[in-house]
C-alpha cells in the first residue's frame, strides 16, 4: 500500500497537475492534428486520406517501444527531466509533419509517439508522489483531461486553419504550445527530480515494467481491458471526421466540430468519474459503466444517418466521448493502486505500452477491416465488438480482486 501523504510537501500538488495536465495535452494534440486535418494533407500529399491510420499506427508503436523504458528512465532522469524530453520530442515530430513528404511525417511519427511513451510514466511518478493518495483516481482524471481537452483544441482549430491559412500552421502553433510546456516542467525539477536514480540503467530492468504487470493478474486483466478501450478511443478520433464527410454529407469544418463534442464530452466526464471511482472506492466499477456505455453509443454511431435533428447528433457525440475518451485517468489511477510500494512509474509504463499496443494495433486493422466492408459505418462495428469484450476482462479483474 501507498501512503496518504505525499512525500514532497514543497511545490504544491496544483503545480504538479497543471504542468503534468499540459504535458498530456500537448501529447494528445500532437497525435491527433494529422487524422484531424487529413483530408488536406492527403490533398496536398496527393494519397489517400486512409493512410492516416498507419500514422497512427507508427506513432503509438513508437509509444509503446519508448514506455517500456520509460519508467527505468524516469528513476534515472527524474520525472520532470522526462517531462522535458517527452516535450522536446513532439516538438521536433511537429516540426517533420511540416514538411509535404510521407518518409518525413513517417519520421515524426516516431519522435512524436516516443514524447507520449515518456510524458504519462513520468506523470504518475510526479502525481503519486506529490498529492494526496486519497484524491488520486481525481488527479489523474484531472490530469487525462489534457486529452480531450487538447482534442477539443485541434478539433476546432487545425480544420479551420487548415482551410483558411493552411495546414502547416497549425503544426507551428502546436510546436509553441509544447516549448512552453518544455520550459514549464523545468520550474520546479530539482525538487521533482530530487529522488531520482542516476545510478539506474536500461539493462536493470530490460523489459521495464512490462513482466511486472502480466504477472499481477488483476492489474493484467485490467490493463488488457485498456488495450481495447484504447483502441476504440483511437478508432472514434482517427476516423469520425473522414466517416463524416465520406458518408455523413457533412464538411470538414462540421465535422471537426463533431468530433470536437466528443472531446468535450470527454473533457467535462473525466472529473466527475475520478471523484466517482474515489466515492464508490471502485475504479473497476466505473470503469464497467463506461464499457457499457462504450457498447451503446458505438451501435447508435453504426446506424447513423445524417438526417437525425442535430440535438441527438450532439448527444451521441457527448456519450461517445464520455465514455470511449474519459476512462484513462481511471485506469492509470487503478493501477497506480494495484502497483507495488516503489514501483510506480515501472507499472505506469508497462500499463502505457498495453495502452498504446491497443492504439498501434487499432487503426490500422480498421483500415484493414475498411477494404473488406467498404464503408466506414460497417466498420465501426468493431468499436462494439471491443467494448463488448473489454467487460468481460474487467469481470475477471473484478473477481481477481475481490478474491484477492
Amino acid at each position: 500500500m501507498h501512503s496518504s501523504v505525499p512525500e514532497s510537501a514543497g511545490k504544491p500538488a496544483w503545480l504538479v497537475v497543471a504542468v503534468t495536465t499540459a504535458a498530456q495535452m500537448v501529447v494528445a494534440m500532437s497525435n491527433i492534428v494529422l487524422p484531424t486535418i487529413a483530408p488536406k494533407v492527403a490533398e496536398s500529399l496527393g494519397v489517400d486520406a486512409v493512410l492516416v491510420g498507419y500514422h497512427v499506427g507508427i506513432t503509438f508503436g513508437s509509444a509503446a517501444v519508448a514506455s517500456v523504458y520509460s519508467g527505468v528512465m524516469v528513476l534515472r532522469w527524474g520525472a520532470a527531466r522526462t517531462t522535458q524530453l517527452a516535450m522536446l520530442f513532439c516538438l521536433v515530430g511537429l516540426a517533420l509533419f511540416a514538411v509535404p513528404h510521407l518518409a518525413a511525417i513517417a519520421v515524426g511519427s516516431v519522435l512524436v509517439g516516443a514524447g507520449m511513451g515518456y510524458a504519462s510514466p513520468a506523470a504518475a511518478h510526479l502525481i503519486v508522489h506529490h498529492t494526496p493518495a486519497a484524491r488520486r483516481n481525481l488527479m489523474f482524471s484531472i490530469k487525462q483531461t489534457g486529452v480531450p481537452l487538447g482534442g477539443v483544441i485541434v478539433s476546432l482549430v487545425a480544420p479551420a486553419m487548415a482551410v483558411t491559412v493552411g495546414w502547416q500552421w497549425s503544426l507551428a502553433a502546436l510546436g509553441a504550445c509544447a516549448a512552453t510546456t518544455l520550459v514549464a516542467a523545468g520550474y520546479a525539477r530539482a525538487e521533482w527530480d530530487a529522488d531520482r536514480q542516476p545510478a539506474g540503467t536500461v539493462r536493470t530492468e530490460p523489459f521495464g515494467g512490462i513482466p511486472l504487470v502480466w504477472n499481477l493478474i488483476a492489474l493484467r486483466w485490467v490493463c488488457l481491458a485498456a488495450v481495447l478501450f484504447s483502441a476504440i478511443q483511437r478508432m472514434l478520433l482517427s476516423y469520425t471526421v473522414i466517416y463524416l464527410v465520406a458518408e455523413g454529407g457533412y464538411g470538414l469544418v462540421e465535422a471537426g466540430i463533431l468530433l470536437s463534442i466528443a472531446q468535450v464530452g470527454g473533457s467535462v466526464t473525466r472529473i466527475p468519474w475520478g471523484w466517482l471511482a474515489d466515492r464508490l472506492k471502485s475504479g473497476q466499477a466505473v470503469l464497467a459503466i463506461m464499457g457499457v456505455l462504450m457498447v451503446a453509443s458505438s451501435a447508435v454511431l453504426v446506424q447513423f444517418d445524417p438526417a437525425w435533428p442535430k440535438p441527438v447528433v450532439y448527444g451521441l457525440f457527448l456519450v461517445l466521448g464520455a465514455s470511449c475518451l474519459g476512462w484513462n485517468g481511471i485506469v492509470h489511477a487503478e493501477c497506480a493502486r494495484l502497483s507495488p510500494p516503489g514501483t510506480i512509474s515501472l507499472v505506469a509504463g508497462g500499463t502505457s505500452f498495453f495502452i498504446f499496443g491497443g492504439v498501434m494495433f487499432g487503426p490500422p486493422l480498421f483500415a484493414l477491416a475498411y477494404r473488406v466492408f467498404g464503408s466506414y459505418s460497417a466498420t465501426f462495428n468493431l468499436l462494439t465488438a471491443a467494448g463488448i469484450l473489454s467487460l468481460g476482462l474487467l469481470y475477471l479483474a473484478r473477481r481477481r480482486s475481490s478474491g484477492r
